[in-house]
C-alpha cells in the first residue's frame, strides 16, 4: 500500500504522477491511457481515465467535499496500479475484477491458437444422431432413450475427454456468449504450479526461504486420473516412416531415436478430437546401446528444423518423438521379446519423465489459460514387441500433473520401472505434500501418501490409436547426388543447361525433392542461402499447394542450384571412370588412404568382390552383419546360410 497526500487544488497531471511513481521500477509499467480512477471502491463510485485528469484538479473529481487534504491510497500487484479506496486503477473503464488473465498480464486476445482449436471453437460440439425408425415415438428434433448417445466413448473405447469437449464442459454453466467467446473474462484452466511464488503477495515476509505462508506456498497435491487428453490419435503418413527406423535397428542393434515432424487436424471419430499427423522423422545426434540410448540435449538442429517445416506447409512442426526398445527374443530370433504388458509396465517411469520434461518444452497456446498456455500436445511413441511377437507402435503423454511436477523437480525415477520417488528437498526447496487416491478391495475411495514412491499410471494418458495411411514417402539421403544425377541422365540433355531439360525430367525432380530429409538436409547444409532454401521448400510442396507452382523454376534459376549441379557434373565424371573399369572386369580403385584395389578376372568376380566387401543379411534372422563377417552376430549361425 502506498499513501499519497493532495489537496483540492493539486492539478490531476500531478495526481497521476505521484500515482504512477509508486508502482517499483522492476515491474512492468503500466500504460496511463489504460488506467481509471474511481473515488469509491466497486461500482457505485465515479469513474474517469487517466487521460481526463488534464486540466482537472483533484477537488472536482468527487475525492472530498470539503477543503481539508484528501488522502488516496494505491496498491500495486504485478504491475497493475489499484487504488483503494479513495482511487481505483484498473485496465478498462469497468469494474476492476480479481481475474486471472489480469494477474498474469497476458494479453489472451494477442494469443494465436492452433488452427485446429479455432474451428472446434466455432461449433457446437454435439453429435448428430438419427432418429430410429423402429422405435422412436418422436419427431425429428426430438431425442429419447433409443436415440440418445449413451454408450459413444464406451463403443469407440475412448477413456477421456478431447481437450475442447473439456473446455466446453468447463464452460457449459456459463452464459451462451461467455461459452463461445474466444475472450472470456475468467479463463476456465488453470495451469498447475507446485512452486512457491515469489515475492509472496502478501508482502508479510521476506521470500523464499527467507520466509513462506499460506499465500505463497504451493497446496498439497492428490494425484488422479486426467479425465481429458491433449491428443485423441496418432496418424503415420506412411509405414516407411517406422520401417526407417527399423531399419537402423535391424542393421545395428542398437536402439534408435528420432523426432516426430508433422501437424495436428480435426479427428471425427471423438467429439472435437485432435489427432497428430506425422508427416516426417528427424534424427538427432544420438548414441545407440543395445539396451538404451544417448541423445543429444537440447536438441541443436530444432529451429533449423522448424523452420524448414514451416517454410514446407503452414503449420508443420515438431509433434512428438518415437523411439526403440525391441530385443530379439532368445527362443526364437525372427520374433522380438514381449516386454511391455498388464504384468511389467507400458512406460517406465524414467520413460515418462521425459516425455514431461519434452511436453513443457513444448507448451499449446490457449486463450483458456490465463498465462496463454496450457499442457502439451507433444506425443510419445515406442516401437515394442507384441504378444506375437511382431512390432507395434504404442503411444502416450505425460499428464499435467506430471508435467508440473517435472517442472518444480519434484520426482525422479526409481530402479523399479512402475514407480516414481518423490525427491526429498534440499535445502533452498520446498517440495508438497503429494497423495494418490485409487478405490480399495471395498470399492471405497481413499487417499494414500505418495512418499517415497507411487505408481507411474498417475502420470499417464494413454491409450491413443496408432494408425498407418497412405502419403509421402521418405528416401534415403546417402545418395543425393547420385540419385540426381539417376534422373538427370535418363535423357539427352546438358546437366548445366537447365533451360534443355523435358518436362518429363522436370517432374521427375519436383518428385524427387518432395522428400522431407532431403529439403532439411540440402537446406541445412547444402549451397543454398536461406532464401534459396525458402524457395527449395515451397518447390518441393508445390504439388499440394498451387500458390508455389512457379516456386521450381524460380529454385532453378538460383545460384545454390547451379552450385549443386556443378557438384553433380563432377560427381558424374568419376562415376563414368569407375563404370570403365568396371565393364573391364577390374575393381574400380580405392582413393587415396583407404586400401589397395582388389582384382578380378571378370565382371563376375567384381561383383562378387563387392557382395563379399558389403553389409550380409543372415539368411536365418535377416539381421544385417557387418562386412566380413562369417557367422550372424544374433542367431551365430553361418551367413553362407
Amino acid at each position: 500500500m502506498a499513501r499519497i497526500t493532495v489537496d483540492n487544488s493539486t492539478p490531476g497531471e500531478e495526481l497521476a504522477k505521484l500515482i504512477l511513481d509508486t508502482i517499483p521500477k522492476d515491474e512492468p509499467q503500466p500504460d496511463p491511457a489504460t488506467l481509471s480512477l474511481s473515488n469509491q471502491p466497486g461500482a457505485s463510485g465515479e469513474k474517469v481515465g487517466f487521460d481526463a485528469l488534464r486540466g482537472r484538479k483533484v477537488g472536482d473529481m468527487g475525492f472530498s467535499g470539503a477543503s481539508e487534504p484528501v488522502q488516496t491510497q494505491a496498491q500495486t500487484t504485478s504491475g497493475t496500479t489499484t487504488a483503494a479506496p479513495a482511487a481505483s486503477a484498473s485496465t478498462s473503464g469497468s469494474e476492476a475484477k480479481p481475474t486471472r488473465q489480469a494477474a498474469s498480464g497476458v494479453d489472451l486476445s494477442k494469443v494465436v491458437e492452433p488452427e485446429v482449436d479455432q474451428y472446434w471453437r466455432t461449433q457446437d460440439g454435439k453429435i448428430e444422431r438419427k432418429r430410429d425408425a423402429a422405435f422412436c415415438r418422436h419427431g425429428d428434433k426430438a431425442m429419447c432413450d433409443y436415440c440418445m448417445p449413451l454408450e459413444y466413448h464406451t463403443e469407440n473405447q475412448i477413456k477421456h475427454l478431447s481437450f475442447n469437449a473439456h473446455l466446453r464442459k468447463l464452460l457449459a454453466g456459463r452464459p451462451p456468449s461467455a461459452a463461445t467467446s474466444s475472450s472470456v473474462d475468467l479463463p476456465p484452466l488453470d495451469p498447475l504450479s507446485l512452486s512457491v511464488i515469489t515475492p509472496c503477495p502478501s508482502g508479510s515476509h521476506p521470500p523464499f526461504p527467507e520466509g513462506i505462508c499460506s499465500k505463497c506456498q504451493p497446496s498439497a497435491l492428490t494425484l488422479q486420473s486426467q479425465p481429458f487428453r491433449m491428443v485423441d490419435h496418432v496418424e503415420f503418413a506412411t509405414p516407411n516412416l517406422i520401417d526407417s527406423i527399423l531399419t537402423a535397428w535391424r542393421k545395428t542393434g542398437n536402439q534408435r531415436f528420432a523426432f516426430l515432424i508433422g501437424h495436428y487436424d480435426r479427428y471425427d471419430k471423438v467429439p472435437m478430437g485432435v489427432k497428430a499427423v506425422v508427416e516426417a522423422v528427424w534424427e538427432p545426434r544420438q548414441e545407440g546401446e543395445v539396451d538404451g540410448l544417448t541423445i543429444e540435449v537440447p536438441w541443436s538442429d530444432e529451429k533449423q528444423v522448424a523452420q524448414v517445416a514451416e517454410w514446407c506447409e503452414k503449420g508443420l512442426g515438431v509433434v512428438g518423438m518415437i523411439y526403440t526398445d525391441l530385443t530379439p527374443d532368445p527362443d526364437d530370433i525372427t520374433k522380438t521379446l514381449y516386454k511391455r504388458h498388464a504384468q511389467s509396465f507400458t512406460a517406465s517411469a524414467l520413460e515418462m519423465l521425459t516425455s514431461a520434461k519434452y511436453q513443457v518444452l513444448h507448451p499449446l497456446a490457449t486463450r483458456a489459460s490465463p498465462t496463454g498456455q496450457f499442457s502439451s500436445r507433444f506425443v510419445t511413441c515406442c516401437l515394442t514387441a507384441t504378444e506375437d511377437g511382431n512390432i507395434d507402435v504404442i503411444a502416450w503423454q505425460a499428464s499435467e500433473h506430471g508435467e508440473a511436477m517435472v517442472k518444480a523437480n519434484a520426482v525422479e525415477a526409481s530402479v523399479d520401472p512402475g514407480t516414481v520417488r518423490v525427491r526429498k528437498p534440499s535445502d533452498g526447496e520446498y517440495i508438497p505434500e503429494v497423495f494418490y487416491s485409487f478405490k480399495n478391495e471395498y470399492g471405497i475411495q481413499v487417499k494414500m501418501p505418495a512418499k517415497p514412491t507411487f505408481p507411474v499410471e498417475y502420470l499417464f494418458v494413454n491409450s491413443f490409436p496408432v494408425e498407418n495411411r497412405p502419403g509421402l514417402s521418405d528416401q534415403s539421403m546417402e545418395l543425393v547426388v547420385r540419385e540426381l544425377l539417376r534422373i538427370l541422365r535418363g535423357a539427352d540433355l546438358e546437366i548445366g543447361d537447365v533451360g534443355t531439360w523435358p518436362s518429363r525430367i522436370r517432374e521427375d525432380v519436383q518428385r524427387w525433392l518432395s522428400d522431407w530429409h532431403l529439403v532439411a538436409f540440402l537446406a541445412m547444409h547444402g549451397p543454398f542461402s536461406p532464401k534459396e532454401a525458402e524457395t527449395l521448400a515451397h518447390a518441393a510442396t508445390a504439388h499440394k499447394h498451387p500458390e508455389h507452382k512457379g516456386a521450381l523454376e524460380e529454385l532453378f534459376r538460383s545460384g545454390g542450384w547451379q552450385t549443386l549441379l556443378t557438384i553433380a557434373e563432377s560427381s558424374g565424371s568419376a562415376m563414368d571412370t569407375n563404370d570403365r573399369f568396371s565393364q573391364m572386369g577390374i575393381a574400380s580403385p580405392q582413393r587415396s588412404g583407404t586400401g589397395a584395389s582388389t582384382p578380378a578376372t571378370g565382371g563376375a568376380g567384381a561383383a562378387a568382390a563387392a557382395e563379399a566387401s558389403g553389409p550380409k543379411a543372415c539368411p536365418h534372422c535377416t539381421f544385417i552383419n557387418e562386412p566380413g563377417n562369417t557367422d550372424c552376430d544374433v542367431c551365430g549361425l553361418p551367413l553362407s546360410g
